[in-house]
């Protein structure tokens, strides 16, 4: 995949502040905050055309809602960080 969470090697830049992507399972990404666990971003090929779309568990509520996907790695990921550990001035 060109572009998608992988492409971020570990490290995510959002807000002025650097985040943690891990990679657990195939196409299961942690997010840390420094070494707070934040939530996963998981893959799926839910779009009709094959490409993959991206839902998210929160840290503690892994399986408990059915958040929507997105086509977007990163907006899954920035709504993690801002639902979970908001950036100053967000």
């Amino acid at each position: 995949m060109e572009d998608g969470p992988e492409s971020a090697e570990g490290s995510y830049e959002y807000a002025g502040k650097t985040y943690r992507l891990e990679e657990r399972e195939s196409e299961q990404w942690r997010v840390y905050d420094r070494d707070q666990y934040l939530g996963t971003v998981l893959a799926t090929q839910a779009a009709s055309d094959g490409s993959p779309e991206y839902t998210i568990d929160f840290a503690g509520e892994e399986g408990k809602y059915d958040e929507p996907a997105t086509d977007d790695w990163r907006r899954a990921v920035e709504y993690i960080i801002d639902e979970a550990a908001p950036p100053a001035g967000a």
